[in-house]
């Protein structure tokens, strides 16, 4: 699990790039942080699938696309509370962004983990 954990952090560090940048542009072009958060939600859905699968759990788990969907509104959910905590607190929307990430990260893996790519050897 340790290796898979590290694995995550690095291709999450690439997924989340690509998310935030999705999520910055929105904020810039003038999205509120709902709408920003839900284009980096559904973008980083159809970029990171592929590579948590093939780099984090590799050949011997099974994926389910449903269950990873399923995974990310949940945590689309939580990230758009943390967001909306900040902005009652007046905290800068990109700067919201970022603090942001950490804990939605760690419940995105336990999601995956737990929910989605699962052991080949354990299925029927």
């Amino acid at each position: 699990m340790r290796q898979q954990a590290t694995r995550f952090l690095l291709t999450g560090g690439v997924n989340t790039a690509f998310s935030y940048s999705i999520y910055a542009a929105c904020i810039y072009l003038g999205a509120g942080y709902a709408i920003a958060s839900g284009a980096s939600i559904v973008c980083g859905i159809l970029f990171s699938y592929k590579t948590t699968s093939a780099l984090v759990f590799g050949r011997g788990y099974r994926g389910s696309l449903a269950r990873y969907i399923g995974s990310y509104a949940i945590v689309y959910l939580f990230s758009v509370l943390i967001l909306k905590t900040m902005d009652e607190f007046g905290i800068n929307a990109y700067l919201a962004g970022v603090l942001a990430a950490p804990p939605c990260a760690v419940l995105s893996f336990a999601l995956l983990k737990l929910f989605v790519f699962r052991s080949a050897s354990s299925e029927p």
